[in-house]
């Protein structure tokens, strides 16, 4: 089903604020294995969704329950796979991770400089991290700390491995 994600979010009025919008995003996934991916900024699922796709577990994580994921991942016939977690904090999120061995991640929280290289300081052990909105936007420090780490950019996306 991963090439109807776009329509999917088309029809159902969910394009906006995410990912799976944009074709770098897409054509990143099924070039190596993943298993177990962690998802910082879960929104309304369809990244998770098409994620999902290629990986046996996701652990994702957002600030706030965003109820519409729910019918995406049963939508998608995913919701298995996926394992959520509404959070206080990148604290919180920290204190899970500890439990949880990872080979990938996918940042997609806030976009402040600062907290997207928080994020990546708790998530860069895993060796693979993609960025999501990395093109260049003034109000957004993911660019700036993207260019910093070396990561490469294609489109609104970088990726980063060790």
């Amino acid at each position: 089903m991963n090439c109807n994600i776009l329509e999917y979010a088309k029809e159902n009025k969910l394009l906006a604020q995410t990912a799976v919008k944009n074709e770098e995003f897409l054509d990143f996934f099924g070039k190596f294995p993943i298993k177990t991916i962690v998802e910082i900024g879960t929104h309304k699922g369809l990244s998770s969704a098409y994620m999902a796709q290629f990986a046996k577990k996701i652990f994702t994580f957002d600030v706030k329950d965003y109820g519409k994921k729910y019918k995406v991942w049963s939508d998608f016939k995913v919701e298995e796979k996926i394992h959520y977690f509404t959070v206080s904090g990148r604290e919180e999120i920290s204190k899970i991770l500890k439990d949880i061995k990872f080979d990938f991640c996918f940042i997609d929280g806030l976009h402040k400089y600062e907290e997207v290289k928080a994020d990546f300081e708790m998530v860069k052990n895993c060796g693979k991290v993609l960025f999501h909105d990395s093109a260049k936007r003034k109000a957004y420090g993911v660019r700036k700390f993207v260019d910093e780490i070396g990561a490469v950019i294609t489109g609104n996306v970088a990726y980063w491995n060790i």
